[in-house]
């Protein structure tokens, strides 16, 4: 009887640790996916250096957002912004002779936008995300509805 006893509640454990084995399997895997559908989501055409600047962009645009409505803006603008000109696209057919003058104006933009006196900080903040939003018009709207998004209310 003891034996039963016992051979029933190793068959119990067993069953338990096998069930417990077979749930992590399906989180990490719906992790997976998850992560795997945030990816895409985020990037569906893969990265690739120029993604990945646009994407820094758009960092330092929110960091200096409250600045400029503040009118509290100053300073130089990042280094890292001049790598437009060089980081490598996504697809290479994009970049055509028209994308070096949009680069020089957003670059003019946000130069302007940090030598601005405070009372129009909020306007020459606006007319660099007008550069960006031109420049995806033209190139790749799908970041459209995030930059529009991202003008400061006059």
């Amino acid at each position: 009887m003891v034996n039963k006893i016992f051979a029933l509640i190793l068959l119990l454990f067993v069953f338990i640790a096998c069930n417990q084995n077979n749930n992590s399997d399906t989180v990490s895997t719906d992790q997976a996916k998850k992560d795997s559908l945030a990816n895409c989501s985020i990037n569906p055409n893969g990265q690739s250096e120029l993604a990945e600047l646009m994407r820094q962009m758009q960092g330092h645009i929110n960091s200096i957002r409250d600045a400029a409505i503040a009118g509290t803006m100053s300073g130089d603008m990042p280094e890292f912004l001049n790598t437009i000109y060089t980081a490598k696209p996504t697809d290479s057919t994009m970049v055509d002779s028209e994308f070096d003058s949009r680069a020089d104006e957003y670059l003019a933009a946000v130069k302007d936008l940090y030598h601005r006196y405070p009372e129009s900080q909020k306007i020459a903040f606006n007319t660099v995300i007008s550069k960006c939003q031109s420049c995806h018009e033209h190139y790749c709207p799908g970041p459209l509805v995030v930059i529009k998004k991202m003008y400061i209310p006059l």
